[in-house]
């Protein structure tokens, strides 16, 4: 089996690796045939901010047919090992060269370790100012074009996890694996950005951010309330949490703390030989099924933890299951808007008072894409909260934008729903798209006729009924 490594945003040198590539060979069963000359790996620039993510993956076609493709035996695929950006980077690759023939994809596995399927809350401020400082000073830029990518929310990964609802993965032959931590490296906290240590990550990318498990609905005005037009689904897809791993750093990262003389215990490296012993649909849900223990157990295990260093005295942090909810809001004519507000409602009145304490972890709006908002909520403070009797289980949300008067305006748009039959859409760890659209509401006096031939001024002209 030839394997294929491809690495994460704004790295400049194969030793990104660690010992993973070496590791795999060494304990690979006779039956993967993994050998030190069928490792591949990548070398892609994501560090000038005229590149893309698409760039990338148009490049990735060229040296995947140059360099693999030619050396597949018949009926052969190969597979790949992602870190981080590089599991977009992958799927990008997919989308836009086998989107519409995924059975004659080279690809048989893709094993994506801490992928910002989703983005990563991190990428927004990785663009800023003091970033781009420092990146040019160290000789490179901060690669705006991936960075606009990852960020929460982006145009370019809504469409591509819009598009991959629909991929039939284990009809065609691939196998889709997600293994992430979310375990922070205390050691890389920056007091002045949260984000890097933020319950429910592994210091950069959220595990609900990169599970490949989720949902979209759209929703569409009627009156003052919306109405269900579409919902998807995506492919079920074999998610691992892995116990004590960060998303970098040589002492805990899911990647780079693997050593290439490592026995064979290593989380990671014994997770990616599970993956790659995946050979069809019975396997692939025997290894869902071990995964799915083995978060529960993991998420249970690190729900309390207690850390001394780098402290001056030992704390305490609790990380409960977090999901997000990915808003796009636009209007019936399918402007995208960027002046609204979303309020969250729970009760017998849907009021915001009635919400549970502590259930909101982060928001964020995305920057080039401002009718993109994201949500980052407690699941288990939620769970927990409507179980009340006295909330009814009631839960839902409005939506106002402006302007809201006038000739041309937006009414008020209200769910009022349960959180019961929310979880349809979504589980712990899980992200739902929800595409909210707006009624764009046109008045008759924006456009009146007269016979009057006299002058007349109709500066003040009445707005009247809609149209």
């Amino acid at each position: 089996m030839r394997l294929v490594f491809v690495h994460g945003w704004s790295v400049t040198n194969t030793d990104t690796y660690g010992g993973l590539p070496e590791a795999l060979a060494r304990h690979s069963p006779a039956g993967l045939k993994v050998t030190v000359d069928h490792l591949y790996l990548a070398k892609y620039v994501s560090f000038t901010d005229e590149v893309m993510v698409e760039d990338i993956a148009r490049g990735m076609e060229a040296a995947v047919r140059g360099e693999i493709v030619p050396r597949l035996a018949r009926g052969e695929r190969f597979a790949c090992i992602t870190h981080s950006t590089g599991g977009p980077v992958v799927r990008a690759w997919i989308d836009l060269f086998y989107r519409k023939a995924l059975d004659a994809c080279p690809l048989g596995h893709l094993i994506m370790l801490a992928p910002a399927n989703h983005g990563s809350a991190l990428a927004q401020l990785g663009k800023g100012k003091l970033s781009r400082m420092k990146t040019l000073l160290g000789g490179v830029e901060p690669g705006v074009g991936v960075l606009d990518w990852l960020e929460l929310g982006s145009a370019q990964g809504w469409a591509l996890n819009k598009a991959w609802l629909d991929y039939k993965l284990q009809a065609a032959g691939i196998h889709c694996f997600v293994l992430t931590g979310q375990t922070i490296e205390r050691r890389f906290y920056d007091s002045l950005n949260s984000y890097t240590g933020e319950a429910g990550s592994d210091g950069v990318v959220r595990v609900a951010a990169a599970n490949m498990n989720y949902g979209m609905i759209r929703l569409e005005q009627r009156g003052d309330g919306f109405e269900l037009s579409k919902e998807g689904r995506s492919p079920a897809t074999a998610l691992a949490v892995l116990p004590g791993h960060a998303h970098s750093g040589e002492k805990i990262g899911i990647m780079r703390s693997v050593k290439a003389r490592d026995d064979g215990t290593h989380p990671t490296v014994a997770a990616v030989l599970l993956c790659l012993a995946v050979q069809d649909a019975d396997s692939y849900k025997a290894c869902m099924q071990a995964f799915d223990a083995m978060t529960s157990a993991t998420q249970e295990m690190e729900r309390i933890r207690k850390e001394e260093g780098p402290f001056l005295f030992q704390r305490e942090f609790t990380t409960s299951r977090y999901f997000m909810l990915v808003f796009r809001v636009i209007d019936d004519r399918d402007n995208e808007l960027t002046d609204y507000n979303i309020v969250f409602t729970a009760g017998p009145t849907y009021n915001a008072n009635h919400l549970p304490p502590g259930f909101f972890a982060d928001r964020q709006r995305n920057s080039r894409s401002p009718g993109k908002l994201t949500y980052f909520l407690d699941y288990d403070a939620m769970e927990q909260w409507f179980r009340k009797p006295e909330l009814e289980d009631k839960f839902g949300f409005e939506v106002s934008a402006r302007p809201a008067s006038g000739y041309a305006h937006y009414v008020v748009g209200r769910h009022q729903g349960t959180f019961s039959a929310l979880k349809k859409y979504f589980a712990p760890n899980q992200t739902v798209m929800v595409e909210i659209v707006l009624q764009r509401r046109v008045m008759e006096g924006v456009f009146q006729l007269t016979q009057n031939l006299k002058p007349e001024s109709f500066k003040k002209q009445p707005e009247g009924d809609p149209v």
